[in-house]
C-alpha cells in the first residue's frame, strides 16, 4: 500500500484539503472513523454505530419509613441492574430514630437525604414521594424509568399515573409487599436484608 493511497476517492476540494494536510494515512483514518461515530455509521458495515449509552434515565425514590435500612445492599445491587442512575431520593422524617441507621447508606452511596419536619402525620412521606415523582415527570424528559422502593399500596395510584404517561415503573420491595402495587408496575423485584459484610 502506497502512503498516498488515502486519497483514492477524495476528490475537489476534499483532495486539495488532504493533500496539503499534511496527514498520513493513518491521521486520516482515524478522522474518517471518528467521522463515522459521529455521523453514526460503523466501520465494517453501512449501519448505525452503537456507541454505549451514557443517559441517565432513572431516578429511584426509597421510602425510609417502610423499607428498614438492612435492605440498602440490595436495593443498591438491584437500581443498577435496572438502568443508569440519575439520583437515588431517600424520604424519611428528619430525626426519626428508626430511619437512624440510613446515614451510614446514604453517605456510601450517595443517596440524596429528603428530610421532613413537623409533626408527622399518616401518608406525609408519600404524599411527597408522589408530588417529587409528578415533578420529575414533568420537569425531566430523559427520565423514563422510576424506581420506587416501598411495599405500600398508597403507591398504586402513582405508578398508574407513571404508566400512563408511558413510563416504565419497577417497585423494589421485601416479599409481603401490596399486591395491588406490585400488579400495577411494570415490574417488581424481591429485596432481601441481608447486610453488607
Amino acid at each position: 500500500m502506497s502512503e498516498w493511497d488515502f486519497l483514492w476517492g477524495l476528490e475537489g476540494q476534499e483532495l486539495i484539503d488532504a493533500m496539503t494536510s499534511g496527514g498520513t494515512y493513518d491521521d486520516w483514518a482515524y478522522i474518517e472513523e471518528m467521522e463515522r461515530r459521529q455521523y453514526g455509521f460503523d466501520d465494517d458495515e453501512n449501519d448505525y454505530y452503537d456507541a454505549p449509552s451514557t443517559k441517565k434515565n432513572t431516578m429511584v425514590f426509597i421510602d425510609a419509613e417502610n423499607v428498614a435500612y438492612s435492605y440498602a445492599t440490595s436495593i443498591e445491587n438491584e437500581i443498577w441492574d435496572i438502568g443508569n442512575v440519575a439520583e437515588v431520593r431517600y424520604y424519611a422524617m428528619q430525626k426519626d430514630p428508626s430511619t437512624a441507621g440510613w446515614k451510614a447508606a446514604i453517605k456510601e452511596y450517595g443517596y440524596k437525604p429528603i428530610l421532613m419536619v413537623g409533626e408527622r402525620e399518616k401518608n406525609k412521606i408519600d404524599n411527597k414521594i408522589i408530588r417529587d415523582a409528578k415533578k420529575v415527570l414533568n420537569e425531566n424528559k430523559s427520565i423514563d424509568i422510576f424506581v420506587i422502593v416501598s411495599r405500600d399500596g398508597d403507591y398504586t395510584e402513582l405508578v398508574r399515573f407513571l404508566r400512563s404517561n408511558r413510563k416504565r415503573v419497577v417497585i423494589l420491595a421485601p416479599k409481603n409487599t401490596s399486591k395491588k402495587l406490585k400488579n400495577a408496575s411494570s415490574e417488581s423485584r424481591f429485596i432481601n436484608n441481608r447486610r453488607k459484610k
